[in-house]
């Protein structure tokens, strides 16, 4: 495809910048960020205010409006797609963290990947420059999204294997494959990929609100958090969403079955992250009654229908009312008291291990050591 001069110097002020942060740190990688163009990959884009994805608060940019070409090139998300009620479905990533995922992804010459969510097809391009485009499979739930995203691929002049398939299944005519590398979040780790790795390979994947790179160890797979990060959810059919907001207040303002009381309060961030392991089909809010520190967490699982409310009392006392036949807080509540315990640990500090049997342990510091939790479904 044809670049203009100002593409190229935009691509090169991006590419510093990543550099600076640490996200690109090897020549390889710095070759393909040099070298492929993000514009080939968001015509058209949103960017949407923070607190609304309403359709008609949105910004649309594309080649036509002065400022598209430069905010291509910004180290910010980009909503590429839009379901009916407005709400994002498809993105292209923040370039720092596209860059600190593929750094982390450790690839080798002559490596085979998977990619679960092509999307744009930005990120496979990256993929392709660097390894080669015939060692590269992309699957993409979106029919649409998949043909717009191997058009443009082919523009610009890569060819790795699209697929439009539910990414749960990963892709089995292309396996096994070095590394597979999911560019979307999922609760648990599909089967299908430790299947598909070969002896030595690794999964770099979102599991609940934290990056993790596993890698295979016999017929399992482990490894640390590498960072903290939230993508859009994986879209598969065997998936199931959580409650909205509106629903979830509703069903946890009713009569608890059964009280207790807790002894650690965490930030809404922290609670957030453990309460993703704990239930994949999950939602979590904080609520607070003047609009400052949380007061009040209110939780549901959608497969089970159990909730948990855990209020902050005027005196300091936590109160928590649970319903359901799981019983969510006190799921919880061992980790929330080893992560008071160990200081308040960094998400970092914590690891996944997924056995062949579809078994995940969240642990700190050591798969093996004495901080091992197994997740329930």
């Amino acid at each position: 495809m044809t670049l203009t001069a100002e593409s190229a110097d935009h691509r090169q002020n991006l590419v510093r910048h990543l550099c600076a942060l640490g996200a690109i740190r090897s020549p390889q990688w710095l070759a393909a960020w040099q070298s492929v163009p993000r514009e080939a990959f968001t015509p058209e884009f949103y960017i949407l205010p923070r607190r609304s994805p309403a359709p008609d608060l949105t910004v649309r940019y594309d080649s036509s409006h002065p400022e598209w070409l430069e905010r291509v090139y910004r180290n910010e998300l980009l909503i590429t797609r839009l379901s009916e009620d407005g709400t994002p479905s498809s993105s292209s990533t923040e370039p720092s963290l596209m860059a600190s995922m593929l750094e982390a992804l450790d690839v080798h010459d002559g490596h085979r990947v998977l990619e679960i969510g092509t999307g744009t097809g930005y990120n496979a391009a990256l993929l392709c420059d660097r390894l080669g485009s015939d060692r590269v499979t992309s699957v993409e739930v979106d029919l649409g999204a998949a043909g717009a995203a191997r058009d443009a691929l082919a523009r610009a002049g890569y060819c790795p294997t699209v697929v439009c398939g539910d990414g749960a299944h990963g892709y089995s005519p292309n396996a096994p494959y070095d590394r597979i590398i999911a560019t979307c979040g999922v609760g648990r780790l599909p089967a299908a990929w430790i299947e598909q790795l070969t002896p030595d390979g690794a999964i770099l994947v979102d599991v609940g609100l934290g990056l993790a790179m596993l890698r295979r160890i016999g017929d399992m797979v482990s490894g640390p958090i590498v960072m903290k990060a939230g993508f859009m959810p994986l879209r598969s059919g065997s998936a199931v969403a959580g409650p909205p907001p509106t629903t979830l207040i509703q069903a946890t303002s009713g009569e608890p079955e059964r009280y207790s009381s807790a002894g650690t309060w965490p930030t809404f961030a922290q609670l957030s992250f453990f309460e993703r392991f704990v239930t994949p089909a999950g939602n979590l809010i904080g609520m607070s009654a003047d609009g400052g520190a949380t007061t009040s967490f209110r939780w549901v699982d959608s497969v089970t229908g159990s909730w948990a409310r855990a209020d902050l009392l005027d005196d300091g006392r936590i109160e928590v009312g649970e319903s359901g036949p799981r019983s969510l807080w006190s799921e919880l509540a061992p980790i929330l008291e080893t992560w008071e315990q160990a200081g308040r640990p960094e998400a970092e500090r914590y690891g996944l291990t997924v056995t062949a049997s579809g078994e995940h342990r969240l642990w700190l510091d050591d798969p093996d050591g004495p901080h091992v939790w197994r997740l329930g479904d």
